[in-house]
């Protein structure tokens, strides 16, 4: 009974190392080795990456430096192509308190080849949302150049460059361009910086 009993044990034992050989030579001849609880990193295909998401794709891949907006809502225009069509609103801190301050970019369409962004900067303060935008903050652009532009810069501290000209004959009359920086002062969006600049057509060419 006993011998009976070894037989058995003999015989599981055999199996059980015969399962592990077939194991071994299964991952061995595969290339692969046994992994148990191991990790992976996985890419999403939809992530986009910093550089396309500072691209305007509205603007001839022109970037105010505002980047990813937070939120956005999209209108149609009118019969006459006019109108409000799109809003994007970006939460950023632009006064290192620790709270998100709001910037809101507008597109209005005219129904031409031109159109304008308006920008509205608003703190964040104890008692809400304060609007500090300074007048005149959009642009004029369209075919063939832009008359004013803006580029929101966040290092080493948040202020926003201004490149403007004037009218003169046509669209692409190249006129002596101003450059304006605005900074915060005093929990308020000033004129920090004015300078002249060359005479140009399409003043994004200077930001």
């Amino acid at each position: 009974m006993q011998t009976h009993r070894m037989g058995i044990l003999y015989k599981i034992l055999m199996a059980t190392m015969l399962v592990i050989i077939v194991i071994l030579i299964y991952f061995l001849a595969g290339g692969r080795t046994p992994r148990i609880g191991t990790a992976r990193s996985v890419t999403s295909p939809n992530l986009t990456s910093t550089e396309q998401v500072e691209i305007d794709e509205n603007d001839d891949a022109f970037s105010d430096g505002l980047g990813r907006p937070d939120a956005v809502s999209h209108n149609a225009a009118d019969e006459f192509g006019a109108g409000v069509v799109s809003v994007e609103t970006f939460n950023r801190d632009i006064n290192d308190d620790g709270r998100p301050d709001r910037i809101t970019r507008t597109r209005i369409e005219n129904g031409t080849a031109h159109f304008h962004y308006e920008y509205k900067i608003e703190i964040n303060g104890r008692d809400g949302f304060r609007d500090i935008t300074p007048a005149g903050f959009r642009t004029t652009e369209g075919e063939p150049c832009a008359l004013q532009k803006l580029r929101f810069s966040f290092r080493p501290d948040f202020h926003v460059t201004k490149v403007s000209r004037k009218w003169a004959d046509s669209w692409d009359t190249s006129t002596p361009a101003e450059k304006t920086v605005y900074s915060i002062r005093d929990g308020n969006l000033e004129i920090t910086e004015t300078s002249q600049m060359k005479s140009i057509c399409n003043v994004a060419e200077l930001l």
